[in-house]
């Protein structure tokens, strides 16, 4: 029997109303919220990009 890959939870504290366009996005166009979060994940690891600075970059990129 073949296992799966392993798996992690993440709890992070966002903005709700950042939350709630991002989940109003990826209902408008069809995506899975977890999902793009997983596919951001490893395209950034993929382009070896540090995960952190791009993430707080894109979250706060609306907020400046």
């Amino acid at each position: 029997m073949r296992k799966g890959s392993e798996k992690s939870q993440y709890n992070i504290r966002i903005d709700a109303k950042l939350l709630q366009r991002y989940k109003d996005f990826c209902k408008e166009n069809g995506l899975d919220p977890q999902g793009q979060i997983v596919n951001f994940m490893k395209r950034i690891v993929d382009s070896e990009y540090l995960f952190q600075e791009k993430l707080w970059e894109v979250l706060t990129k609306d907020m400046k």
